[in-house]
Formats: structure tokens, sequence, C-alpha cells
């Protein structure tokens, strides 16, 4: 095989198991070669589990060769943010409050990962609790003096440089999408109870979303229906799209760069025979920032209100001064946040009643400078609040040589729509290869 395995999307590395043209042994090395050629520079990792993987991997490379696989992921690499629990992993969250020596049964992600026969490789670097803590040193690879993204920052790293071909990562608001935009590559954000979210540490119970990092978009449905709670079958990229641009607010939030990439690759989708109108969105809409804080910031107060009472001089200042602001929040004004949160997802379902798709930039510029800003999640954040589907692509570099991202978002429970429209969209602009 010409190509490397590392740089195989997690469909080819699939398919080349399940042929026996590569084995999961040397799958998973190539990872860990990667690893070891990139990671001083990356820090995309919190936890390495060399032993067991290579362990697993050799099980299932003589599987393989008797014709046995164990889904459709066997044998592919995978790694997990580190707020999920993998059994004989820590799960420490990048907090000094944890228990490093600590071990949990799988969390429902990692169960259906294995399940699938994915071999779980080690545990993603994090924003501290996923939520507004410190962010971890992991470095963009395009350049390491920019931010990797967040917080899902290590899962998006590890991407991007070719570590291993997917990752799970997760959303509350934007930290799953935005780094695989700022990282060039693909990523995918389901439907609010698609995936399990037993034994993943919370910042917001009704925001949370697990998602997917991954090299290509075709590998998205492949990591999706492999551990969604429900089965459904693939939709055909080929098909009459109907995408609704969205400018006003996503548009005069980005940057030149991003503006000019988004209409770009809204003007090839139409060559390619998709229909582009223009959309507007609701009055409500301009609130949704607000509700979104008024949800989550009461949430995540209850999940850390413990802690702060217990173990506050180890959480990070930043961290621990949010929570502390979160508190002030009266019950009332959280109430009133789910009411209107219900009301502004009924007035964007009726944006799909024109289109399939929306369509504008993931990100309202690339990845910032330096480590202590993981990046603007204000473009991605309504369609966490509103549990709607979303996915992003790549669609251009900034002046900076920076990758950009497109976001495409459905309907309430149109995960399909949503990758098959990515899988276009990807045929459509192509892929970023890596500048080394």
């Amino acid at each position: 095989m010409n190509t490397p395995a590392h740089d195989l999307t997690a469909c080819e590395l699939a398919g080349a198991i399940a042929r026996g043209s590569v084995s999961a042994s040397e799958a998973v090395a190539a990872a860990y070669a990667r690893i070891d050629e990139l990671e001083p520079k990356v820090r995309a990792w919190a936890w390495l589990d060399r032993e067991n993987a290579a362990k697993t991997a050799a099980a299932m490379t003589d599987e393989a060769r008797a014709g046995r696989l164990r889904g459709p992921l066997h044998g592919v690499p995978v790694g997990v943010k580190d707020v999920f629990h993998v059994e004989g992993m820590p799960t420490v969250a990048n907090s000094k409050t944890t228990d490093p020596a600590a071990r949990y049964p799988d969390s429902g992600v990692a169960a259906s990962l294995r399940a699938a026969g994915a071999i779980i490789i080690g545990k993603c670097e994090t924003v501290e609790f996923a939520g507004m803590g410190i962010p971890p040193e992991t470095r963009n690879p395009w350049n390491l003096a920019h931010t990797a993204g967040g917080s899902s920052s290590g899962s998006g790293a590890a991407v991007g440089a070719r570590m291993a071909p997917a990752t799970i990562g997760t959303q509350t608001g934007g930290s799953n999408l935005r780094p695989a935009a700022y990282n060039g590559v693909a990523g995918f954000k389901p439907s609010y109870g698609a995936l399990s979210r037993s034994g993943c540490l919370p910042v917001s119970w009704s925001l949370d979303h697990p998602g997917v990092i991954a090299r290509a978009a075709e590998d998205l449905p492949l990591m999706f229906n492999a551990i969604a709670k429900q089965s459904l079958a693939p939709q055909s990229s080929e098909r009459s799209w109907r995408f609704g641009l969205l400018r006003g607010y996503f548009l005069e939030k980005s940057d030149s760069d991003t503006v000019s990439a988004v209409e770009d690759a809204a003007r090839k989708l139409a060559a390619k025979g998709a229909t582009i109108t223009e959309l507007k969105l609701p009055p409500l809409f301009s609130s949704f920032q607000a509700i979104h804080r008024l949800i989550m910031n009461p949430e995540m107060i209850t999940y850390h209100a413990t802690r702060l009472a217990t173990d506050r001089d180890r959480m990070s200042a930043r961290h621990r001064l949010s929570v502390e602001a979160f508190s002030l929040v009266p019950a009332s004004y959280y109430l009133q946040a789910l009411r209107a949160r219900r009301m502004l997802a009924e007035q964007l379902m009726m944006l799909f009643e024109e289109v399939d798709i929306l369509i504008m930039p993931t990100a309202p510029g690339p990845a910032p400078e330096g480590l202590q800003s993981t990046g603007d999640a204000s473009l991605l954040s309504p369609w966490s609040l509103v549990g709607f589907p979303a996915a992003t692509t790549p669609c251009g570099l900034s002046s900076n040589g920076l990758p950009l991202g497109l976001q495409l978002v459905g309907p309430r429970n149109g995960d399909q729509t949503v990758l098959a429209s990515a899988i276009f969209a990807e045929k459509v602009l192509g892929r970023l290869s890596l500048p080394f």
C-alpha cells in the first residue's frame, strides 16, 4: 500500500484491515509511531494505553485473518476525550481535583466503540472539565503557535496531526466542531441524545453532546452509525441539495477570509447542482447567547457544587471563579431560559420548510494565536442550544495559512441528512493535506 497507514481515513483503514492488506497491529503501531514523532510538539494526549492497545490489536489481527470481524471499526485506532470513562484508564479532565489513580467502567460511548471493533489507544486532552477552566497545552499542528481549539483540544489536534483517524469529543457550545475546523478535518455533532452520555463528566446535562472528529467526511457516518443509540441507514450524498445560506449574524461576525471562503464554497456547491437560498433568522435568535448561558451556567454549578465546597483550593482560579459566578443565577431565570429554548427551536425548525441544510462558517476565523483562548464558539452554540445536528468540513485556508470550516446544520433528528450533506460538500470542496 502506497499511503502510510497513519494517513488513511477511518473508512480506508477499516477496509484495509477487513481485506487483510493492513493488520490491526500495523494500524496501532503506525498510530503510536506518529504520536512518538509529533506528540512532544502537539501535546494532544492525556493518557496513552500502549500495552493494552497492542494486546487488543494482536488479538484482532488473528481474528481478521480468520475472517472474524467484531464490527465496522475492527482494528481502527481511536482516541477519546478525557471526560469519558474508559476502563483501565484514568479520567483526569485536566483538573487537579480528580484522582489519577481511580479507574472506572467504560462509558456508553467507550463500550459502543469497543463493540464496533475500535481500539481505544488513549485519552485526548481537554479544557478543564470541558468547560470554562484552564486550557491544555495542546497546539495546532498547522502552526504550533496557535490553539487547537477546545474544549476537545486533543481530539481535534490528534486527528489533524494524523495521530489517529478519528476521535470522540464533546460539544456544549462549540467544543467539538471548532477543534475539527481549526485542525483542518471533519467533525459531527449529532442531535441531542443521539449518542450516550453515560459515564461522561457533564458540563451541562441538557446541552452536552458527544461528537466525532475524523480525517474525512466519509468517516463521520462510519463512526456515528457504529456507536449511535439508534441505527439508521445512511443516506446517499447524490441528490438535489437545497442549502440555506445564513448571512446576517453568521457572516457579520466573521472575518473577511472566512466570509470569502464560505461564499466561494456556496458558489462551488451551486455549480455542482445545489440550490442556494439566502435565509433570515427569526427574531428570538438574537437572544440565543443569553438563553444558552442561563441554561449552561446553573447546570454547571449544580454538578460542581460539591467540588467547590470541598476542594475549591485545587480548582484552577479560572474554573473556580466561573463556577462561583454561575451560582448567582436565579432559578426563575433558568426556567424562563428553558421555555425560550423551546420557542427558539420551533422558530428555527421553520427554516427547513424551504431547505434541507443550513450553511454558514464553523468559526468566525481561523485558530487564534496563543494557548489561553480556544477560540470563538458563537457560531456553533445556537445549534448546541436547540440540539440540532451539525457538521463541519474544510472550505479553504485563511491568509495566514490556517484551515477554515464550512458548517452544515440540519433539523432535529436529521442526522443522516447532515452526514450526507457533509460528504457532498467535501467531494465538491476537497480535503486539506497537512503542510508537513
